[in-house]
């Protein structure tokens, strides 16, 4: 083989492995985020009732931490957390 050659295929294994990288990348994220298929968690905003974007942290934890850089309070039991659409 010539050295163009060699180097077009190492070039195409390179793409390859960098393309299988990323699915496994991607499927493993829907795995963790509860996402696999047509299966998606999709929830109702607590004030409106549209699609959910995000939760937000209802402030009734009586265990509330805060952050020691913002200051921001926050929960570690996810049951304070509401989801929120991006209205809201």
């Amino acid at each position: 083989m010539s050295s163009l050659t060699t180097l077009i295929v190492l070039i195409t294994l390179i793409h390859v492995a960098a393309f299988v990288v990323m699915i496994v990348i991607r499927v493993r994220r829907n795995e963790v985020e509860g996402t696999r298929g047509n299966t998606a968690l999709i929830r109702a905003c607590a004030v409106c009732g549209a699609p959910a974007t995000h939760r937000s942290y209802d402030g009734l934890d009586p265990n509330e931490q805060r952050d020691p850089h913002t200051g921001r309070a926050y929960s570690t039991d996810m049951t304070h957390y509401q989801p929120l659409c991006a209205a809201h």
